[in-house]
């Protein structure tokens, strides 16, 4: 009788992650991934019913908080990558069981990451000064997805932290965090010694050396809009409270919108799949500011359970937004936030524990561009 439970139970699990494959293949699996900073975690939920699937365990150094901070998915490869920015790794995991399938150092705090369009290579960013954090770097990392080797290109300001692909892989646009300035690269320079990316300075007033932290804007992260033409930069220092809209072809200033009046401090930010609305987490109004692009309104959307907005994703079809709440200042309960972008209301404010600090999170469609 033992025998036959073990079996039934081995069984049961082989048919889930065969379900769960088939379904992916399909294009039918739908995931958000959510970093957990505080507790080492990354949780998987079903991005239709909201329910917890499960948690992946990201600890690599044990007894010390390795910090998991931020994800990206790579459906063409069918795998994810978190950041952890305490240990300085980034992990790689497959996408369909959610297994580990290597590491890579990088050291220097890692942050954000980017993916090129393939997946052949994925960029990291550097964390910036936070909670008694402090970092120096001046570095942006690639790492080849296939051997893990590592290269990199020194923008020559601290704390870059603000970074964004073009859609065909050829140029990276970084943001400094502390220098005011932002950065082109051509990924194909990666590793070329003695190249210096083209440098912009996000205002008039900035100093003109890009290693001069004057702490102006402090750009906590930059995207780029839909149709490639535009690059959207949050700007979350107190006094400034902006998005700064600019060229990507020629680095020049298109837009300020001001988001003074509610959205103090903006985060994380992402646009609809049309480029007609920009979706930013507020992160010290606890609140999601919305532009609308084609005329300039600026609205909000706001909820009791929002506390301390960290990272924001769109749905595919645009149709649902999701938004953390990492509860960062007091410790208190994170949530993942689904909000309806038709009503512009909040349908689900789904549980993440206490004092886990959900940051980063990314969205799955299934959608496997260009998969067998």
């Amino acid at each position: 009788m033992k025998n036959s439970i073990v079996f039934l139970l081995i069984s049961l699990f082989a048919l889930f992650i065969g379900c769960e494959e088939d379904a992916a293949e399909s294009g039918e699996i739908y995931k958000v991934y959510i970093t957990l900073q505080n507790v080492d975690k990354v949780a998987v939920m079903d991005g239709e019913t909201g329910e917890i699937i499960r948690e992946v365990d990201t600890d690599m150094i044990p007894n010390v908080a390795d910090n998991p901070h931020y994800v990206i998915i790579d459906e063409v490869n069918k795998v994810w990558y978190v950041t952890l920015i305490s240990s300085g790794y980034v992990l790689k995991f497959d996408l369909l069981t959610d297994e580990l399938l290597d590491s890579v150092f990088v050291g220097n705090q890692p942050a954000l990451m980017e993916i090129d369009p393939m997946g052949d290579y994925i960029y990291v960013s550097r964390f910036m000064p936070m909670m008694g954090m402090s970092n120096a770097s001046t570095q942006v990392h690639r790492i080849n997805t296939s051997t893990l080797t590592v290269d990199s290109v020194d923008v020559g300001a601290s704390s870059p932290h603000g970074i964004a692909i073009s859609s065909d892989g050829s140029e990276l646009w970084v943001a400094s965090n502390q220098a005011s300035h932002f950065f082109r690269i051509e990924t194909d320079r990666f590793g070329e010694e003695g190249y210096e990316p083209e440098s912009y300075k996000i205002g008039s007033e900035v100093p003109d050396p890009v290693g001069i932290n004057d702490g102006i804007y402090e750009v906590l992260e930059i995207v780029i809009s839909p149709d490639g033409e535009k690059l959207f930069m949050s700007c979350s220092d107190m006094a400034k409270n902006e998005i700064r809209v600019f060229s990507t072809s020629s680095g020049d200033s298109l837009a300020t919108y001001s988001l003074e009046s509610m959205g103090m401090q903006p985060w994380h930010l992402t646009t609809d799949p049309d480029g007609e609305y920009l979706y930013v987490a507020s992160r010290m109004a606890n609140a999601v500011s919305i532009v609308d692009l084609e005329t300039g309104s600026i609205y909000y959307i706001e909820n009791t359970l929002f506390d301390t907005p960290h990272g924001v994703a769109i749905s595919q079809d645009g149709s649902r937004l999701y938004m953390t709440s990492s509860a960062m200042m007091g410790g208190g309960q994170s949530y993942l936030h689904i909000i309806d972008t038709a009503t512009n209301s909040v349908i689900e404010n789904v549980q993440l524990g206490e004092g886990t600090a959900a940051t980063g999170l990314a969205v799955m469609q299934g959608s496997c561009n260009n998969c067998d």
